[in-house]
């Protein structure tokens, strides 16, 4: 016995037993507690193999969106930097003095580019809902 080995009593059923002994004939590694470590160190291997391959699935299946994620939110800020640049040269043009917020005051217009804006998104939430079925369906 090495110098580093232990011994402990453990309770195991008859089929655990069975499959210790098993697979130390199948595989010649003479002994019960060999076989018990080999066992023990595959299954770190393999867990560890499973979880790397269970990242990278998740890896692969998230790149896609997070993509498309990122390409909307760099468009989105794009614009908003565009119209903040506007209405700053708006204000300087005009030489505004102060700002009507839409709590103050929310002009028809406002209401208008709002309720198109939210019909908008809705239409796109659908097509993207009814690609997703099409998708799932095949």
């Amino acid at each position: 016995m090495a110098k580093n080995n232990k011994v402990k009593s453990y309770y195991l059923d008859e089929e655990s037993i069975n499959y210790i002994s098993e697979f130390d004939k199948q595989n010649g590694i003479g002994g019960t507690s060999r076989a018990l470590r080999k066992i023990i160190n595959d299954h770190k291997k393999y867990s560890s193999d499973f979880l790397e391959n269970l990242k990278q699935a998740m890896k692969e299946v998230v790149s896609e969106d997070l993509s498309r994620i990122r390409a909307g939110t760099n468009l989105a800020d794009k614009n908003s930097r565009m119209l903040l640049e506007f209405m700053n040269h708006l204000f300087v043009v005009n030489q505004y003095k102060e700002l009507v917020t839409t709590e103050k005051y929310k002009s028809k217009g406002i209401t208008e580019a709002e309720l198109v804006v939210k019909n908008q998104i809705a239409n796109a939430r659908m097509k993207k809902l009814d690609r997703e079925n099409r998708e799932t369906k095949k």
